[in-house]
This record gives structure tokens, sequence and C-alpha cells, in this order.
């Protein structure tokens, strides 16, 4: 086993004493920022619930499908800049939380009808973690 480098060792040194967080892989945090100037949390669930019922094959009924070919990495990214850049408002019928809503001005994927979507909701809870992200 190689040693760590010096400098390796400096920059967590360093990190720690600036109080850098690594968050646990299965809550990765996006770039984009929430409203509370927090980073927004993109879990592994999300996703898995996400493709269950937003993917393009999902036989999930009553949902917005992403476009075939969408990719667990162009879905973060289209998260991230649908929060950096879209319009907020609370979220609805008094649940915590942020609904984030921007327009691609492009196909991302179908509304519920089946119609060409490019506009993209995402729903961030309290503590700024992404519930869900789909086409609408």
């Amino acid at each position: 086993m190689r040693l760590l480098r010096p400098w390796l060792i400096s920059f967590v040194l360093l990190a720690s004493f600036f109080g850098v967080s690594y968050p646990a892989s299965a809550q990765r945090p996006a770039s984009a920022r929430a409203d509370a100037g927090q980073q927004i949390i993109i879990s592994e669930r999300t996703i898995h619930h996400i493709q269950d019922r937003h993917w393009p094959d999902s036989p999930a009924q009553g949902a917005g499908k992403y476009s075939p070919g969408i990719t667990v990495q162009s879905l973060r990214d289209l998260i991230n800049e649908a929060v950096a850049n879209g319009r907020s408002r609370s979220n609805t019928n008094g649940r915590p939380g942020r609904i984030y809503e921007y327009d691609f001005g492009r196909p991302i994927g179908t509304t519920i009808n089946g119609n060409p979507a490019s506009r993209l909701r995402v729903v961030v809870n309290s503590r700024n973690q992404v519930v869900t992200a789909f086409p609408i």
C-alpha cells in the first residue's frame, strides 16, 4: 500500500480545518443552490424513484417521461440547471419545501398526456433534498 502524498495530506488537513464536508455518495450534493443558499441533495433513492416513474421505459401511468437516451448524469445536470435558473415557489398543499420550474427551450421528454415537454419541475424538501423531478 502506497503512502499518501504530502500534498494530499495537506489538502485533507486544510479542508478539515476550513470545515469542508464530504457527504455520502448516496447523497452527493448537486452544484445548484436552493433558496436557503445550501446545496441541493440528489440521493440514490430519489434517482431510483425518478427512474421507476419518469424514465422513458417506465410503465407508470399519469407521469411525465424523460426522452430516450437520458442518463443519471444528464438527469443530475437537468436538475442542477433547473434549480439554479428556474422559477421558485412554495410547495403545494402546505407541504414544506420549494418547487422549481425551468424551460430548457428544447424537448427533454413528454408530458403526462404524451405531448413534447421542454420544462422540468423539481420538488425540493425543507432539507434541500430533491424529492422528484419530471418533465411538464
